[in-house]
């Protein structure tokens, strides 16, 4: 196996946490009109404990890279 080869890792969430990650995602969703799912937000979020923090930075890089097109247009 080379080290870039990647290998899925299964994991058992708490139902909190799962339900965190959809509330998020649905932030997103409101903040931008789509979102890339919870579980893509998950796998953002390995070191962020509050799933709200990674929805603001997510949104927040997102909208700066469209300020930047939009400015260069």
């Amino acid at each position: 196996m080379k080290t870039t080869d990647t290998q899925p890792v299964i994991v058992t969430v708490a139902p909190t946490t799962v339900s965190r990650y959809l509330e998020a995602s649905e932030g997103v969703e409101q903040t931008l009109g789509a979102s890339p799912g919870p579980e893509f937000l998950m796998s953002l979020a390995v070191e962020h404990e509050d799933a709200f923090e990674l929805v603001d930075l997510f949104c927040g890089e997102i909208i700066e890279a469209l300020r930047q097109t939009t400015a260069a247009a």
